[in-house]
């Protein structure tokens, strides 16, 4: 069984993993395990040990795992990855939408160069989207942000700029549309496309092709994870009690 999630972001003042041991009984029984991006904190909220968190979990994994790259971690791992015979494809996420992450603190600085970055890539070319995201993500700098205790910096973090709110909602709306639109684009072949990066669960589906968000371990995201096994997918609910683990079935389908 291959299993896929995302969205761990070791390192982070306000990831809900607190201890990547916790994380074992996710990768009970996977022959694969694929890291769909935003694995660690290598830009933004990181706290000392980050590195040595990321470092853990691939001894945890061994030679298991695969790890894709995110707006968090850019420069960690590869872009894509194709599955089932290259029915299934997964990506950070960042790669759907043009600007990656147009609801990002940083964007309204680098707006004028993240566009002339935009007009340099194939938008129909899987590859080059996933290197347009990671360009995109080297672009934002990070800016030094309130020192705000939590849980109220979790609040103000989401809430400025203004802007930022109202693209967060306007994306999360649209998410599965963008989706299945970025799933005909660059792969007309492909049944199915698994992502995070957006930190909203969901499944959508559309003439035949299936588009599933894997949420994050952030606080205030529910976490998925996709088990894709020779004639079966699977989607299902991650629970921590203790320890995480996957449970409730969301959904399955056949190939």
């Amino acid at each position: 069984m291959i299993r896929i999630l995302s969205d761990l972001h070791l390192g982070h003042a306000s990831t809900r993993v607190q201890d990547v041991s916790q994380l074992a009984p996710l990768f009970e029984g996977c022959e694969k395990i694929v890291f769909a991006g935003d694995v660690w904190q290598a830009k933004k909220g990181v706290h000392e040990g980050s590195f040595e968190e990321l470092h853990e979990l691939k001894s945890l994994v061994g030679d298991r795992g695969v790890y894709l790259r995110g707006n968090h971690d850019p420069e960690t791992g590869h872009g894509i990855e194709w599955l089932a015979g290259g029915s299934v494809l997964v990506t950070h996420g960042d790669a759907v939408l043009d600007e990656a992450t147009p609801w990002s603190r940083e964007m309204p600085r680098f707006r004028d160069q993240v566009q002339e970055i935009v007009k340099r890539y194939d938008r129909n070319d899987p590859q080059a989207c996933s290197e347009r995201a990671k360009e995109i993500a080297n672009t934002l700098e990070p800016r030094p942000f309130l020192n705000i205790p939590p849980p109220f910096n979790f609040f103000a973090s989401a809430l400025w700029p203004p802007s930022r709110c109202f693209e967060i909602i306007w994306v999360w709306a649209t998410l599965g549309e963008e989706c299945l639109r970025f799933l005909e684009r660059v792969a007309p072949e492909s049944r199915v496309l698994v992502c995070g990066h957006f930190h909203r669960v969901g499944v959508w589906e559309k003439e035949g092709r299936i588009a599933i968000n894997t949420g994050s371990y952030m606080r205030g995201s529910q976490p998925w994870c996709v088990d894709l096994s020779d004639d079966e997918l699977i989607v299902r609910k991650v629970i921590f009690k203790e320890k995480w683990e996957a449970r409730e079935v969301i959904g399955r389908w056949r190939f």
